[in-house]
């Protein structure tokens, strides 16, 4: 009987990988009482890395590589939690910007250690079984994969 034809497709191994670990930092979140997603913590931090820059939803959508209807819906949700403020952008109206709010500012004061330290023990736990040499080779991998899509 032959393989089915997922069981050993990249395609398919590549998100199952993505979705454990997103399960794996979304839970290890949870338990240090962060009831946010890694994705929404990201967008989070990078509003913190442009401050005091403007940030726009569009420019969130292309550096985390997400659609629209899901950025939108992080950013309804941050919003919602009173993390971030949405308004439209001054020179282009259909543009939405993102501003980090005092509470938001709070919230990453208090838990951007423990959210990064998360992100590394995720990340070991994913490469536990793999050697220096080949981290170092499936990083570049990875990099070349997403260059060769990205061109295409």
């Amino acid at each position: 009987m032959p393989e089915p034809f997922f069981s050993n497709n990249l395609g398919q191994q590549l998100k199952v990988l993505n979705i454990l670990f997103e399960k794996d930092m979304n839970n290890g979140l949870k338990q240090l009482g962060i009831t946010l997603t890694g994705t929404q913590t990201a967008v989070l931090m990078q509003l913190a890395d442009r401050h005091p820059q403007q940030l726009t939803q569009k420019e969130v959508e292309t550096t985390l590589r997400l659609s629209h209807p899901t950025t939108r819906g992080i950013v309804k949700r941050l919003a919602a939690t009173g993390l971030i403020s949405t308004t439209p952008a001054a020179d282009d109206r259909r543009q939405i910007v993102l501003l980090l709010t005092d509470k938001g500012a709070a919230f990453l004061d208090k838990n951007t250690a423990r959210i990064q330290s998360q992100v590394t023990h995720s990340e070991a736990k994913l490469t536990s079984q793999l050697s220096t040499e080949e981290k170092q080779t499936l990083s570049q991998l990875f990099n070349k994969m997403i260059v060769s899509l990205e061109l295409n």
